[in-house]
């Protein structure tokens, strides 16, 4: 399978080293392995070829490797129309192959069902791979901006790829986004997929959890640098499900939502909110509206589902976060 793959013997082995070894660089490779730098620069663009190594978040200017799994999967998602027909039957070597590859699964530490992810590179691998392997749900809070095109572009991607074998992707971020016009971008693009985006004015933590099974939280909030914790036990999973769920019913829909929460009210709308806002009835609103109290409610009950809001109090906030009000 390697040598379908393009993979020469020292390839495999400088991959090897830097899926054990994740710190050494061309010298030290090199050095280990008494070769010249040349031949290690050769490898490595052989392996940036096949995309089993890409530039590093953590060091500019030095690789890392590309979770194999996601490697893997990239190059047959380039071969088209003749891997497609070959994918069923490669599925159960491919899936082998990848075991290999990922070998002991490097230098993270687990204990208890939880395992210390140390550094933006090996999080932003585990996330590939967990988005990879998603197959129900992928809930996540994101708190940094602005971020980085590279970065905006590798969260798209493993995005896309799960929205298209059918995987929920539900997002919660800042208020603030709405000001960045390249996240809004995004996160459009995201809406348009089937994903579902939506803003609070402040997250407790970034947060990603997946399938119900799985959730990736920072090991220091402050400084994203020191990497992420992965949980994996049911007792630290459930309270994680229920602060997610409870910041989502308070959020606000953002971009493409079809029931148009984007869209500006009218004045005869903007008029109800802020009368129901005040305090009076839906008979008082109306009379004051000069509509009928079956109108008022029937007004009321289009802008709760524009805003996606469950009761009154909640689309008064969201409704107050928008500006109509």
């Amino acid at each position: 399978m390697s040598t379908m793959l393009g993979l020469e013997a020292l390839d495999r082995t400088v991959y090897q080293m830097m899926l054990d070894r994740p710190a050494l660089g061309v010298a030290e490779l090199a050095a280990e392995l008494s070769v010249a730098p040349d031949q290690i620069h050769a490898c490595l663009d052989r392996l940036f070829a096949l995309q089993l190594v890409q530039a590093s978040f953590e060091t500019p200017g030095r690789f890392t490797v590309v979770d194999p799994v996601l490697g893997v999967k990239r190059l047959l998602d380039q071969q088209h129309d003749e891997l497609l027909r070959r994918q069923h039957q490669m599925a159960s070597s491919h899936q082998a192959l990848v075991r290999i590859l990922a070998g002991s699964g490097g230098p993270a530490q687990r204990a208890d069902g939880v395992e210390l992810l140390a550094g933006p590179d090996a999080v932003r691998r585990r996330l590939e791979r967990l988005a990879l392997e998603a197959r129900h749900e992928i809930l996540t809070f994101q708190t940094d901006l602005p971020q980085s095109p590279t970065a905006l572009r590798a969260a798209h991607e493993s995005h896309a790829h799960a929205l298209r074998r059918g995987v929920a992707v539900r997002t919660v971020r800042p208020d603030s986004i709405r000001d960045d016009a390249a996240t809004v971008a995004h996160t459009r693009a995201l809406v348009a997929q089937g994903g579902q985006v939506r803003t609070v004015a402040t997250l407790p933590t970034p947060l990603v959890v997946v399938d119900g099974t799985y959730a990736l939280v920072p090991v220091d909030p402050a400084d994203s640098g020191k990497g992420a914790l992965q949980l994996a036990a049911p007792g630290m999973i459930a309270p994680l499900l229920a602060l997610f769920e409870q910041v989502w019913g308070a959020a606000a829909p953002l971009g493409g939502d079809p029931a148009g929460a984007g869209r500006v009210p009218s004045e005869q709308e903007r008029a109800l909110l802020t009368l129901l806002a005040q305090g009076h009835t839906d008979e008082s609103a109306a009379l004051q509206l000069h509509i009928s109290a079956r109108t008022a409610r029937r007004i009321m009950a289009s802008l709760n589902e524009r805003l996606g809001a469950r009761s009154r109090f909640e689309a008064g906030l969201r409704a107050a976060r928008l500006g109509w009000v």
